[in-house]
């Protein structure tokens, strides 16, 4: 008589707690890359009734899917002289789209560096905005290149942070990504497989023209989603599979010898993966050749 199998034990979850300050997030899924990079944006907001033998669940809303190509100008330079002025460009226009459907807001008269008028007192804001975006390959320069200048131009401007209550950015391995998804074809029937699993979660007749990298976007704005779950208390509406992810209390050894370190399996306990943008004070240390003091000065910046 053959053995029964042995079922596997439940995985243990560590859920991190509710924001309460954030009652809506916006979510933009991206899929970069310099040929053509795919958007994808949504509203998530907890359900106006349910019944109180129900758990907590939320409502989305799509409000924008596409993709972005950049054109190399005819400006006689090698296309790799211009890869930071076309990545700025796509940064640029995915910064004022979502500034587009930020909540109205009164910022901050006169930037960081202003001394405000007496009286003025900043306005709670209760919508939080996440970026869920394809960690990039290690060592494909013009991954890592476009997403450091999305980094650095979204909130260059001193706007963009200010007009939501929080901003997360959250990082996602393309493996974890499709491995979530259940996807596994390769080639030219990935993106098949890819188009057909974004509309499982986005209106065929809303968005009749998903791409290749769109579609990917998507996928990306749904890890979004689910992290946005989680934070407005919601975490029971999440599949099985991804809440694992999201919230695994596993712990890992990370590194070896001196440089090892215990870390919690899931993403959103990830700092790596899943961080606040915040403004941190940073310091330059100045030497001056011209003075004969090996001293140096110190410049502070908030970045």
């Amino acid at each position: 008589m053959a053995a029964a199998k042995k079922q596997k034990e439940p995985a243990q979850l560590l859920v991190p707690k509710a924001d309460p300050r954030i009652k809506r997030w916006i979510v933009l899924g991206l899929d970069p890359s310099m040929t053509r990079t795919g958007f994808a944006l949504l509203d998530v907001r907890p359900a106006l009734a349910y019944t109180p033998e129900e758990s907590p669940y939320t409502q989305a809303t799509w409000l924008a899917a596409g993709s972005l190509k950049p054109e190399i100008p005819d400006s006689g330079l090698h296309s790799r002289s211009t890869l930071w002025q076309r990545s700025k460009a796509l940064a640029l226009y995915l910064r004022e789209m979502v500034k587009s459907v930020a909540p109205p807001r009164e910022l901050k008269p006169g930037g960081d560096f202003h001394v405000s008028a007496p009286g003025w007192k900043e306005k709670e804001n209760d919508v939080g905005l996440i970026v869920a975006m394809e960690y990039p390959t290690p060592g494909n320069d013009f991954l890592v290149t476009l997403n450091r200048i999305i980094h650095l131009v979204f909130f260059e401007d001193g706007m963009l942070a200010g007009l939501f209550g929080e901003v997360r950015l959250f990082m996602i391995n393309a493996a974890t990504m499709r491995s979530l998804n259940g996807l596994v074809k390769r080639g030219n029937q990935n993106k098949v497989e890819n188009i057909a699993k974004a509309y499982e979660f986005i209106d065929k007749g809303q968005f009749p023209q998903l791409d290749s990298d769109s579609c990917d976007a998507v996928l990306m704005a749904m890890m979004g989603r689910h992290a946005s779950s989680v934070m407005l208390g919601a975490s029971g509406e999440i599949p099985g599979n991804f809440l694992v992810s999201l919230c695994s209390a596993a712990q890992d050894v990370k590194g070896k010898g001196r440089n090892a370190r215990t870390v919690t399996r899931g993403l959103l306990h990830r700092i790596e993966y899943w961080y606040r943008y915040e403004r941190i004070n940073f310091s330059v240390r100045v030497r001056d050749a011209s003075n004969l003091k090996k001293s140096l000065s110190r410049v502070n910046f908030s970045i």
